[in-house]
């Protein structure tokens, strides 16, 4: 806990917190823009009303969230590396790896609470915009929910790399490479392609029905362990020289 409470004072400094809920604000009020100004078009594509107002406006905010988590991963760790303040934690009585672990559980919270604003804006589009008896608050939950826990691994993915990088412009890099090789394996069908934590992200964003794929959970909860895993046994090894 004292390490959390460390690592949040810190944070205070970096931005990072801010980064994604003003990302999750940016991505309610593209929904609501978006709606608003194609909403005939939307209400008319062969789709259940619910599944217009969930696939049809995450594309988007599935492309905010994902830069805003690659910006917060270079963010949160580009602070340990200045002025050797990484190596100056190593001489205190503060485990590294209790911080890699504080610093996951921060982005986790702030992510959630992008996606939480995001998903309160879908409600109130849904609530007052589709035709009468078709908003269901279920299915919104649902899909909220999936689309959380497929971004999942970006976030684990992208900490690991910002821990290994002193350079934040190589993370960042990592990054914008992951979106744009995501972008054109999506929509290919080969599962293979999953093992890429992006394309999982991706798989929401251009699927036709707001119904979880449960093969696509089981992949993002794996894929988020395993890189969390790494990410916490390298971060053993770190010294910031």
């Amino acid at each position: 806990m004292n390490t959390l409470l460390i690592e949040l004072r810190k944070e205070k400094r970096t931005g990072v917190s801010l980064v994604l809920i003003a990302v999750g604000i940016f991505g309610a009020l593209y929904a609501f823009v978006n709606f608003i100004v194609r909403k005939e078009a939307l209400l008319n594509l062969p789709l259940p009303p619910m599944d217009v107002l969930l696939t049809q406006l995450y594309g988007v905010i599935m492309v905010l969230n994902l830069f805003g988590i690659v910006v917060a991963s270079c963010i949160i760790y580009s602070i340990e590396f200045k002025g050797n303040a990484g190596k100056k934690m190593h001489l205190l009585p503060i485990s590294v790896s209790k911080m890699y672990l504080s610093k996951f559980i921060i982005l986790t919270v702030t992510l959630f609470m992008a996606i939480a604003i995001q998903n309160i804006a879908l409600m109130k589009i849904g609530i007052t915009e589709l035709p009468t008896g078709t908003f269901e608050t279920g299915t919104l939950i649902s899909f909220a929910l999936y689309s959380f826990i497929t971004s999942m691994p970006v976030l684990a993915f992208m900490l690991l790399i910002a821990s290994r990088f002193e350079n934040i412009w190589v993370p960042l890099g990592i990054g914008v490479a992951g979106f744009l090789s995501a972008m054109a394996l999506s929509t290919v069908k080969t599962e293979l392609f999953l093992i890429h934590p992006f394309v999982v992200m991706f798989r929401p964003a251009v699927a036709m029905s707001a119904e979880p794929n449960p093969m696509i959970v089981v992949v993002s909860i794996v894929e988020t362990i395993l890189f969390f895993a790494a990410g916490l046994c390298m971060s053993k090894e770190l010294r910031y020289e």
